[in-house]
């Protein structure tokens, strides 16, 4: 738990606190939209100023803005048993240093950000917080998800068929996990704006060393012992390469923005490249 309390107050700090210089950029399509151009007059923030139309007109014109409509947005975490393996610390808690992350840009933002747990079905879903106290308990869930063996494999198919139902056009949607078993996003209707969050652990994505290794599976909660030589290395590495290739053709198809984060990454820096 003092792992979960040092994401929680570490991101809390970096979302809010003005000495970090710059906070998560906010995404795509939202922020105020501009309504009309108008002369200036006394008391107008001189921010807004339109200084090409100022140009043209010789006059002093400044723009003027709709009210901020809040963005609805849905962060799902495919959470399946292969989440629970890390060299330095599980795929799992960087999800949950993700969640933190865009839970308090949410509230900070005054969005709609509603959390979902999903595997083979619907597992968890959490109330959109309004207030930053009642983030900490939804990223403990996720923190302590309990993976089975029984949430192997992702139903992608299952997955955009509850997406279409329940979200209307303009919902972002945020997926969140390891995509080691390849998707199928064709059913996904295009009008939703989908981000894919890639999250692996260096040792699996790169393996370098032979001999014997000791894994645990925490979806059966038992050990078992394995010897790796030179030839299952390569082939190992050779078809994760493969694999990687047909995810990225299946994003780039189906006009999905992708960023991969290791378990030894900076969650805030890799966050902001994703929404700059």
């Amino acid at each position: 738990m003092q792992e979960l309390q040092k994401i929680l107050l570490k991101a809390k700090k970096q979302v809010f606190s003005n000495l970090s210089g710059e906070n998560l950029t906010r995404l795509k399509g939202d922020g105020m939209e501009l309504r009309d151009i108008k002369s200036y007059e006394w008391g107008d923030d001189v921010r807004a100023i339109n200084w090409k139309a100022t140009a043209k007109s010789g006059e002093i014109l400044v723009n003027t803005y709709d009210e901020y409509k809040r963005l609805n947005i849905s962060l799902v975490y495919l959470g399946c048993a292969t989440m629970k393996f890390g060299s330095l610390r599980f795929k799992q808690d960087v999800v949950s240093e993700v969640f933190a992350y865009l839970l308090f840009s949410g509230v900070k933002n005054h969005d709609i950000t509603k959390s979902i747990v999903f595997d083979n079905t619907l597992k968890e879903e959490f109330t959109p917080p309004k207030k930053i106290n009642q983030i900490d308990a939804i990223v403990e869930n996720i923190y302590k998800y309990n993976v089975t063996q029984k949430s192997k494999d992702i139903d992608y198919e299952r997955l955009c068929h509850f997406i279409n139902q329940k979200y209307k056009r303009g919902h972002i949607v945020i997926l969140v996990g390891d995509f080691l078993t390849l998707p199928n996003f064709s059913l996904l209707h295009k009008k939703h704006q989908v981000y894919s969050i890639i999250v692996r652990d260096r040792l699996e994505e790169n393996l370098t060393f032979s001999g014997d290794i000791s894994l645990k599976n925490f979806g059966t909660n038992k050990s078992q012992d394995f010897h790796i030589n030179s030839t299952i290395k390569q082939k190992y590495n050779k078809l994760l390469k493969e694999h990687d290739e047909k995810l990225k053709e299946e994003f780039i198809k189906n006009k999905i923005e992708y960023k991969k984060i290791f378990t030894d990454d900076d969650v805030y820096i890799k966050l902001k490249e994703i929404f700059k």
